[in-house]
């Protein structure tokens, strides 16, 4: 995945192993970013898990951490269960 997204790294595109997270500035940029990532995929020969996909959302849980607009924060939910297991 790194190989095939080179060009698009760190300008709109974030792959951990088969995650692909496509972040843009505004949705007209978001389209056109989406398209380009899925034109990609679909010139390897690679495809896309409908079910596993989200579209247009303004935060997502990546990889135990909140991505939004705001930046990035931890996912409460990780940070709690730490601390439930630092207790035990």
């Amino acid at each position: 995945m790194q190989e095939i997204f080179r060009e698009q790294l760190d300008e709109f595109v974030l792959v951990f192993f088969d995650d692909i997270l496509v972040y843009s500035k505004d949705a007209n940029d978001h389209e056109c970013h989406v398209r380009k990532v899925l034109e990609i995929l679909r010139g390897h020969m690679l495809f896309a898990k409908k079910s596993k996909c989200t579209f247009f959302t303004d935060s997502i849980e990546y990889l135990g951490f909140i991505v939004s607009k705001d930046g990035i924060t931890p996912d409460p939910g990780k940070v709690q269960a730490v601390g439930r297991n630092l207790r035990t």
